[in-house]
């Protein structure tokens, strides 16, 4: 019969198991020295990613592009002839932008890396407009652009960082 003396010294002699929150801790320190291999970038953007976050991203877009463009008053002068750098980043969102949106359709995560992409084009397009001429003044039209432009970029950098497959 075992007294409670025996049982006392059987557990302190026997080794220490780790309870979950302790390997839990253990493993976020070694992740966090780096010691984990990471996969290439081109790896994890194929990654897929959860039918929620492409559903997230696409209606962002399509409803904040929407709005920034509903808000958008008629240009100053509208035969002026718009800079070639606002050009470009024009024809590189309309490159962008299907590309993003086939990306949700596939729910894949390089989806969200061009949402990003896109919004900081839409960014700073709206900061550019008016120091390109294309309005002279700016309002409370520039101010919901600029939310705009500020919610999708948030959306793409937090579906980036929380779509990831665990």
């Amino acid at each position: 019969m075992a007294t409670t003396k025996d049982r006392l010294d059987e557990l302190t002699r026997s080794e220490r198991e780790l309870h979950d929150r302790e390997v839990a801790a253990l493993e976020d320190a070694w992740v966090a020295t780096g010691a984990v291999h990471r996969k290439p970038l081109g790896a994890r953007l194929l990654e897929p990613i959860t039918g929620r976050w492409a559903a997230i991203g696409a209606i962002a877009w399509v409803a904040l592009l929407a709005i920034g463009i509903a808000v958008e008053p008629p240009p100053t002068n509208p035969d002026a002839v718009d800079p070639w750098f606002v050009s470009a980043l024009g024809a590189i969102l309309l490159v962008v932008l299907p590309s993003m949106f086939a990306g949700f359709w596939l729910r894949r995560r390089w989806s969200l890396a061009a949402s990003m992409v896109a919004s900081g084009i839409l960014l700073l397009s709206t900061v550019m407009c008016p120091l390109s001429g294309h309005h002279t003044n700016v309002g409370a039209w520039w101010v919901v652009q600029l939310g705009c432009g500020l919610g999708l970029v948030t959306a793409s950098v937090l579906g980036l960082r929380r779509a990831a497959p665990r």
